[in-house]
């Protein structure tokens, strides 16, 4: 089960990593779809799943489609990745990239790929930032969105 989050404010989680500038910066880390300031996710849809809202697409279609819009400024070596995992080909996946932010320049951390919520959560791949605080970032966040 993920880590339970715990309240610093009504709109700030507690969150500690080797980061401080990504700690104060973190409003809520959490699995799925989100928008936030330290975390941008999405749920891509399996490769073989054709059909949504009554309409039937190509095989691929719906995956790509998941690729380019949230996703769409992930690095091509993550939505390869994706791309190419036999788990996405029949299940879901979630890919999240964890960044903080400089005045209005954006520090990537790093990238998690895991299981939709289906398979629990697992991790499927990591890529770490540049920076050697990124790991601990990461290694934290993955406590907050895998079972």
């Amino acid at each position: 089960m993920a880590r339970p989050k715990e309240w610093v404010t009504p709109n700030r989680m507690k969150f500690e990593s080797e980061n401080k500038t990504f700690n104060r910066q973190v409003d809520c880390i959490s699995s799925g779809n989100v928008i936030g300031d330290v975390q941008l996710s999405g749920c891509v849809r399996p490769r073989n799943e054709i059909e949504c809202n009554g309409f039937t697409y190509e095989k691929g279609h719906l995956q790509e489609y998941d690729l380019g819009w949230l996703l769409g400024k992930f690095p091509n070596y993550v939505k390869e990745f994706i791309r190419k995992l036999e788990y996405a080909e029949d299940h879901s996946v979630i890919a999240y990239e964890f960044r903080h932010w400089n005045g209005k320049k954006k520090i990537v951390n790093g990238y998690v790929v895991t299981t939709g919520g289906d398979d629990g959560h697992k991790v499927l791949g990591r890529w770490y930032g540049e920076h050697w605080k990124s790991r601990s970032v990461i290694d934290e966040a993955i406590t907050y969105i895998t079972d």
